[in-house]
């Protein structure tokens, strides 16, 4: 069975970049590698990322079920599902899992409750990585500004990103999850080399 990998952190810290990096260095190296994300490409999926799109501010318990329901559907899907993918011994990288949704709906809905409806739930994988992209969220909008330009429901307001952020490493103390919190404010190279250390030593268990 293939490896199950989560890179998280703050939208502008870099995610994108290094999972690229990661799963072409991955490839390079004879591992059998798939990319993912969250919110995914399903009829769920799609919704959510039109709500982020469009700051559509919905209540926030609906958002949490929302993005469970779609996490369940990348789950378990019988094609494309990340179960089938470790069966077929495909290390996945997942841009975003379950954390982010405990530390974002956790701004304004109970995160006990969003964790417990995730955790419970009995399809839920738990990933044998996560690796956090940790930078300061003033560094991340000025990054989203200046690459994309246009900001999201969550990335208009620096202290909601700072809020985010620290509702992400109060999750990773309460899990008992591999996770490992990496600086993002380093040269791309940098990164790149030590996410790729930390995951082929994953690999290699």
């Amino acid at each position: 069975m293939g490896k199950f990998i989560v890179i998280e952190g703050l939208d502008g810290s870099g995610k994108g970049t290094q999972i690229e990096r990661l799963a072409q260095s991955l490839a390079e190296r004879g591992v059998k590698v798939q990319t993912t994300a969250e919110p995914t490409d399903g009829y769920i999926g799609k919704y959510l990322r039109e709500m982020l799109a469009n700051s559509d501010n919905k209540d926030m318990c609906l958002q949490a079920s929302l993005f469970l329901a779609d996490r369940l559907d990348h789950i378990t899907n019988p094609e494309t599902g990340i179960k089938q993918l470790l069966d077929e011994d495909f290390t996945v990288i997942s841009d975003r899992y379950y954390y982010s949704s405990f530390a974002y709906q956790g701004t304004a809905a109970d995160m006990d409750w969003v964790m417990n409806m995730n955790l419970n739930a009995s399809s839920m994988l738990t990933p044998d990585l996560c690796i956090f992209f940790d930078l300061d969220p003033k560094l991340c909008k000025d990054r989203i500004i200046t690459g994309r330009g246009n900001l999201e429901l969550y990335e208009k307001d620096v202290d909601i990103m700072g809020q985010i952020r620290d509702n992400f490493h109060n999750v990773f103390a309460k899990l008992p999850d591999n996770v490992k919190i990496i600086n993002a404010n380093r040269d791309v190279d940098e990164i790149a080399n030590e996410v790729l250390d930390i995951v082929m030593k994953e690999l290699n268990k």
